[in-house]
């Protein structure tokens, strides 16, 4: 005759379960203490700076006909936010304000003060118009470069700039 008493060894489904349910609300909540909104302000700083420029070099060739330049600057205001606006003669300006952690941004290499601003200008063909690059850099818990070619081309690179 067979013993009845069941001999298993091993965990059942509920338990299974109940415990990845305890480590996902756990991993949730500890998230937060090794990711925060200010460690990816360089990043969102760096995309934006990117569409910005790309933006008003597509401006800059759809309005080839027009003599009018397309300007992109950087702004830092006294208390320390940085905004970017983008300005064609006859059209609003378009502004992008960046979170208020960001660092100040470093163009060619020089810390931009608080309110001052650094403008990028882009002629009738499309390229910059002191036909010279430049960079920007936004240093914190990572660090982004963004080059402006003189050709008007705007992207990031992880060397120093040509």
């Amino acid at each position: 005759m067979r013993d009845s008493v069941n001999n298993q060894k091993g965990f059942t489904l509920i338990e299974l379960v109940m415990v990845i349910v305890l480590l996902g609300i756990l991993s949730i909540g500890a998230s937060g203490l090794f990711s925060s909104k200010s460690s990816y302000a360089e990043f969102i700083a760096k995309e934006q700076l990117i569409a910005q420029g790309l933006l008003a070099q597509q401006i800059a060739f759809g309005m080839s006909a027009t003599s009018s330049p397309v300007s992109l600057s950087i702004n830092r205001a006294a208390g320390g936010e940085t905004s970017f606006t983008l300005t064609k003669v006859g059209q609003p300006p378009l502004t992008e304000l960046l979170d208020s952690s960001l660092n100040s941004p470093l163009v060619d290499g020089t810390a931009l003060a608080n309110g001052s601003n650094t403008t990028f200008t882009w002629d009738s063909k499309a390229a910059l118009s002191d036909n010279s690059s430049h960079s920007v850099t936004f240093v914190g818990g990572n660090s982004y470069r963004v080059c402006f070619s003189s050709s008007g081309y705007v992207y990031e690179s992880l060397a120093a700039c040509p």
